[in-house]
C-alpha cells in the first residue's frame, strides 16, 4: 500500500498541472488608462481580453510590431475588429500591441500587453 501511494504522489507532482485561463474585461474607450490597466495584470497564454466599444467611433487593430505600434500604423495588421465586443484570447508569450484606428494618434488610445 505504501509503494502504491508513493507512486501516486510522484505521477501527481510530474503531471502538468492545469492552469485556468482568466478572463479580463476591457473598456475600449478614450480617455481609460491602458498602461495601468496593462501593467496592473500579469497576462498569460490562454488567458483572454474581452474589448467592448462603440462600434460607430472606435475599433480594435492588433499591430504587427512595436514599431507600428509607435507610429499608430494600421497596415499591416495581425487583425481589424469592429463589432463593438472582441474576445482576443493571448495565444503565447510576448508582446501584443492594440490600438484604435480612430483614436491612436489624437487620443493615445492604445495598449501594450505582455504574455508571460
Amino acid at each position: 500500500m505504501a509503494r502504491y501511494s508513493a507512486l501516486s504522489l510522484l505521477a501527481f507532482l510530474v503531471s502538468p498541472i492545469m492552469v485556468m485561463a482568466t478572463s479580463y474585461e476591457v473598456d475600449w474607450s478614450v480617455g481609460v488608462d491602458f498602461t495601468a490597466f496593462a501593467t496592473q495584470n500579469h497576462f498569460y497564454a490562454g488567458d483572454v481580453l474581452n474589448f467592448h466599444y462603440d462600434r460607430v467611433h472606435n475599433n480594435v487593430v492588433i499591430a504587427t510590431n512595436g514599431d507600428e505600434f509607435d507610429q499608430c500604423e494600421m497596415e499591416p495588421n495581425l487583425g481589424y475588429y469592429q463589432s463593438g465586443n472582441e474576445a482576443f484570447t493571448l495565444p503565447e508569450a510576448g508582446y501584443y500591441y492594440f490600438m484604435c484606428g480612430y483614436h491612436c494618434k489624437s487620443d493615445g488610445m492604445r495598449m501594450t500587453v505582455f504574455v508571460n
